[in-house]
């Protein structure tokens, strides 16, 4: 009966340990939960409000190079890639916002020293791998400019994408979102780490066992269910992407 007291309070305990250990990021910002537009200055600022580890979007490069925060490579219908910004933007998002420029929303995402960072997907171009590239680099620009540049992680499914980020700033934290490298080439990469869905690990639980004996960062995305977050807890995946983030910041406190 000792002995399995000891066993039941070991795992109570690890599981503290990891839910101490795992970060909450709000998907495309906390819009779900406050029925806000997805990826708006909007949903950011209430997952800063919230206290999220960080505020996940998505970045874009309209044919007249500004670069805006969207998921879908359209908007409204209309190709972003295809359209200027002025036309775009003839339509608002559901609260009344702009289509957001990049800028702006990086402003308003650090305006204040709170602790919530920006997690940055840089979306791999629909019709050119320039556009990609002019999207990255003006991306790293902008922040330098704005000297937020520990502010941010970066994020994409596009492999040449985050080499590019590797290669102009060595220092910057960046993910790889797609399962399609093995972990030897995401650490010949120079990549800090994964971010894979959620579904990936589920089918595969030697991943994070494998990533973790490597020391490399382990995110998860897009995790919704209760059944799924806390099997990722038990993995160890320290950085869990969902559209539910004041519901798995609440839950991590009743872990703690």
């Amino acid at each position: 009966m000792k002995k399995l007291f000891f066993t039941i309070a070991s795992i109570c305990m690890l599981q503290q340990m990891k839910a101490q250990d795992t970060k909450i990021i709000a998907h495309r910002g906390a819009w779900k939960e406050f029925n806000l537009p997805e990826n708006s200055i909007a949903s950011l600022q209430k997952a800063i409000e919230i206290k999220a580890y960080g505020s996940e979007f998505d970045v874009r490069r309209t044919l007249d190079g500004k670069l805006v925060v969207n998921h879908d490579p359209t908007y409204f219908g209309d190709t972003i890639e295809l359209k200027t910004y002025e036309v775009l933007n003839a339509k608002k998002l559901s609260n009344g916002e702009d289509l957001p420029l990049l800028e702006n929303y990086f402003k308003k995402g650090t305006a204040s020293d709170h602790h919530t960072l920006l997690i940055c997907e840089i979306k791999a171009a629909l019709l050119s791998n320039t556009t990609s590239q002019l999207t990255t680099l003006e991306t790293l620009e902008l922040a330098k400019k704005l000297g937020i540049e520990n502010r941010i992680i970066y994020i994409s499914f596009d492999f040449e994408v985050l080499q590019t980020i590797r290669a102009n700033r060595p220092s910057a934290t960046v993910l790889y979102l797609e399962n399609n490298k093995s972990l030897e080439e995401v650490i010949a990469a120079k990549f800090n780490g994964i971010n894979f869905n959620y579904a990936q690990f589920l089918g595969n639980p030697s991943i994070a066992a494998n990533a973790k004996k490597q020391h490399l960062m382990l995110g998860s995305w897009t995790v919704n269910k209760d059944e799924d977050f806390n099997h990722l807890l038990e993995q160890g995946v320290q950085y869990i992407t969902t559209n539910f983030p004041e519901r798995y910041l609440t839950q991590l406190d009743h872990k703690h």
